[in-house]
Order: structure tokens, then sequence, then C-alpha cells
């Protein structure tokens, strides 16, 4: 799967199950604008459907699933307005829509949800710990802080805590990932992120805000985020990824900072 240098992207701050299972990527690009195919490959089905769930950061009351068949596996994409149509050929890199802000993701940093792939995750390559960034964006009832003094794993760079890279949206989803190492640790700006939840998988840790809720997540949480509701608290940050560029974190209070001011990550505890 080929990521564009400059995208944003997230694994564990989506409450749908299949990112709770390690098989979905939340995809931004460059431009934060359109979605290019990361894949070669071709549309077998769009679908698009009105969306009931409450969401006032909606811009839209729809999404589209788009399904393309890949070497003869099926991935699915979703909130993506498509340039395309079924029976398409696609190729890697190629513009095949523009990202929509339904109420499945409005409020959160534009993207595709790209479920079906296998997901592998690098080891650190460089650590250190977060503790500075610069507000890039800002809105009325939230602000984007761009990382300064990020860690490293493999072509993403994230938030250093706790001897990995940090994707979560705190308390929210009340789960979240460690990636490409972990040092026992699970504190984020004072804030205790839960208990580890541990995986079969390379370079990867999850937590928990809530013990058992990652192993029951369709029997209990997933009926909230369907509603979307939070499931261990009201939305607070937003910790994502960058691919070869700055992470972000999405702060949803105001400030009075302007954009192109530094922050000590530590004050963003005080706005809680």
């Amino acid at each position: 799967m080929k990521i564009l240098k400059g995208s944003l992207l997230s694994f564990f701050s989506s409450g749908f199950p299949s990112h709770v299972k390690v098989k979905a990527i939340d995809l931004s690009s460059p431009d934060q604008e359109y979605f290019y195919s990361p894949f070669n490959g071709f549309i077998e089905r769009i679908e698009k459907f009105n969306i009931g769930r409450p969401n006032k950061y909606a811009k839209v009351d729809y999404d589209v699933l788009i399904q393309v068949n890949v070497n003869g596996k099926r991935i699915k994409i979703l909130h993506i307005e498509p340039f395309v149509n079924e029976g398409n050929e696609i190729k890697e890199g190629e513009k095949i829509g523009k990202f929509l802000e339904s109420p499945y993701t409005g409020g959160d940093f534009k993207h595709a949800h790209i479920e079906g792939i296998t997901l592998k995750f690098p080891k650190v390559k460089f650590y250190r710990e977060s503790t500075l960034g610069r507000i890039v964006n800002k809105e009325k009832e939230y602000f984007d802080v761009e990382i300064k003094d990020y860690a490293v794993a493999g072509n993403f760079y994230g938030l250093g805590c706790c001897g990995g890279l940090l994707n979560v949206s705190f308390p929210y989803s009340c789960y979240g990932g460690i990636i490409g190492n972990w040092n026992n640790t699970l504190n984020f700006l004072g804030f205790n992120l839960g208990f580890p939840y541990k995986l079969k998988r390379k370079n990867l840790i999850m937590f928990e805000g809530k013990k058992g809720i990652i192993k029951n997540w369709e029997k209990s949480a997933s009926f909230k985020v369907l509603a979307n509701k939070p499931i261990c608290g009201f939305a607070f940050v937003e910790v994502v990824l960058g691919y070869k560029i700055p992470p972000r974190i999405r702060v949803f209070r105001k400030t009075d900072l302007e954009e192109g001011d530094e922050i000590e990550l530590k004050l963003i505890k005080e706005l809680m």
C-alpha cells in the first residue's frame, strides 16, 4: 500500500471494530482534500447511504462505500465522494475522490477509512518524549497542534510517549495504541491511559481505558460508537501520526493562542 509523503494517518483513534481488531487505517493526503488511491485495482461496487448518527461537525448526512478488488482481495473504502464509477480501473497514486465530512467523520482530520488490509508496524528508530508543539489550525471549538519534538518508527512520525508512538482519541474511544516499542508505562500528559492489552503483533501494544473492553468491544462499546456517544469520556484530544511529516494533536477545546504560537504540551492538560 502506497502512502504519500505528507499524509496524516491513524490506526487507533476510531472506535469502529475494524480498527480495534487492527484491520483498518484512516488515511488522509498531503492536501487534506482529495484521496489518492494507495493501490492498483478496480472498482467492484459503490454504494451511497444516509446516516442517522448525530454529529454537529458533519457537513453532509450521508457516506459512500467503495469496494475495490486488489489482486483478488476486496478492500473497503469509506468517507470519499468518488470521481470514479463501478467497473473503473484505478492506479496507485490516482486522485479518485474527495474527502467527506460525514456523520462518521465530522470533527476528525479528513480521511478515508480503508478496511481489509494487512497491517505491519515498524520498530522505533528514534525516540524522545514529546513536550512541544505549534498551533497550525484554530477553529471555533478545537485547535490542531503540530508536534515539534516527535519520535520516529519507520516512516511514521508520532508523538513520543510510553517508549513509542502514541495513537489515540482520549478519553473518547477508551482505547489506543503504542507503536514501535513500549517502556511499560501508560502516562500521557499526566493522564493514566488505562491498562495494557498485549497482542501477538510485532512492535505494537494496545491499551484500554476499562479492563476487558477490547475483548468485548462488539458486545458493548460498538453500540456507543454507532450512536456517536463517548465510551470513556467526552472528546478531549485526538493524537494521529504523520507519514514523513510531524504528527498532530487535535484538542477539542477553545484557546486564546493563535496559529503559529508554540505551546508546551503539558499545558494542554489544564484545558481538560
